[in-house]
């Protein structure tokens, strides 16, 4: 809540001087690709709660985990206020931040064996889907500080990384989606993004062919190995023969 400046009465209409608009650059998230965060926030009061029940209570895992939530949701509190203050430059270094916290409690679920189902889908769901709709989010506002240190946003040549870096950051989400269990959500999370920035490139004022056309391939690919890795759990389930996530094969 004093994140979002609920508290103090602000709201989350015009932040960073307008330069994360939709058609602020070719990077720009628009709103419908922005609201999953709500739901994010939503995700981590059930862990929170989650976490308190008996059968998380005393497991190992999640006592490691709670100072690292904790840290994760002052970060995220702080970078939306200096958004709201039109200091991108400190609030994409507190989103850096945020993602270093979330790696390290991704890697943390990763290397522990997660036996109830409950637990994997809270637990990976809640952190996963984050830690892949961040990526992209500060992708966008990074290409929105460069434009307003004065980087000419318009250029063939901006466009032209913008495009490599989002296709590069999908390939390397694709590569976990099947080597990590946490990586399935990570990769639905930055799919939600990188989907509707494809669409928004298409059809509003920051269009680009170039960068459209290099973002239709992400989300391609994305897609296709989101699927595929969905199909490979459900036939896991079918098959109680199939080893455990975080198990290795007889």
């Amino acid at each position: 809540m004093f994140g979002t400046g609920a508290i103090r009465g602000s709201h989350l209409g015009q932040i960073a001087g307008g330069w994360l608009e939709a058609d602020a650059t070719v990077m720009a998230v628009p709103l419908v690709a922005q609201l999953p965060w709500f739901a994010l926030m939503a995700g981590l009061g059930i862990y929170a709660v989650w976490q308190c029940m008996p059968t998380a209570r005393h497991t190992d895992l999640h006592g490691k985990l709670r100072p690292w939530v904790l840290a994760l949701v002052l970060l995220n509190a702080l970078w939306l206020q200096l958004l709201q203050r039109d200091r991108m430059g400190f609030s994409l270094l507190f989103a850096l931040l945020m993602l270093l916290v979330l790696t390290r409690i991704a890697l943390m679920i990763d290397r522990t064996t997660l036996r109830n189902n409950m637990d994997r889908w809270i637990t990976r769901s809640s952190f996963g889907l984050f830690t892949g709709w961040l990526v992209i989010i500060v992708l966008g506002e990074a290409a929105a500080w460069l434009a307003a240190l004065g980087v000419d946003s318009n250029r063939l040549m901006f466009k032209g990384i913008a495009a490599l870096v989002l296709l590069l950051v999908s390939l390397a989400l694709c590569a976990l989606t099947f080597k990590k269990p946490i990586g399935l959500y990570m990769n639905a999370g930055a799919l939600w993004v990188v989907f509707w920035i494809t669409i928004d490139r298409y059809t509003w004022q920051a269009s680009s062919p170039l960068f459209a056309g290099v973002a239709s391939v992400a989300t391609l690919l994305l897609l296709l190995c989101l699927a595929s890795a969905v199909r490979t759990r459900l036939r896991r389930l079918r098959d109680p023969q199939e080893p455990a996530d975080g198990e290795p094969a007889a």
